[in-house]
């Protein structure tokens, strides 16, 4: 017979457990990260913030997501679906009203017979 006393809540605790954080894939930068792959999808006001979603596709196949900022979402207006880019993390600098803001670097890679 089934029962609640036979199921194990916790794993025995180690010294050589290792505690992972969990990102969903949202990439969270450090000063000089850099992110590339083809961008696959842009979404535009998600959540209570209203905030932008972009989501690239890296040379692994793999879906990263990227929350908009003010700056970068400037940047990403240029940016196509389906273009290749790389996203460089610069810190954050203080605005003309005292608030901090992210700061990105964009490139696009580009390729020959492209039509601008």
């Amino acid at each position: 017979m089934w029962r609640w006393s036979n199921i194990k809540f916790f794993p025995s605790e180690n010294d050589s457990d290792e505690w992972k954080p969990i990102t969903g894939n949202v990439w969270n930068p450090e000063l000089g990260d850099v992110v590339e792959g083809k961008l696959i999808n842009r979404i535009e006001s998600v959540g209570k913030y209203d905030q932008n979603l972009y989501i690239l596709l890296d040379k692994n196949d793999k879906e990263i997501k990227i929350w908009g900022k003010t700056q970068l979402d400037e940047l990403m207006s240029e940016i196509e679906v389906e273009d290749y880019i790389r996203i460089t993390y610069n810190g954050c600098k203080t605005t003309n009203n005292g608030h901090t803001m992210k700061v990105y670097y964009i490139e696009r890679r580009e390729t020959h017979g492209r039509k601008d």
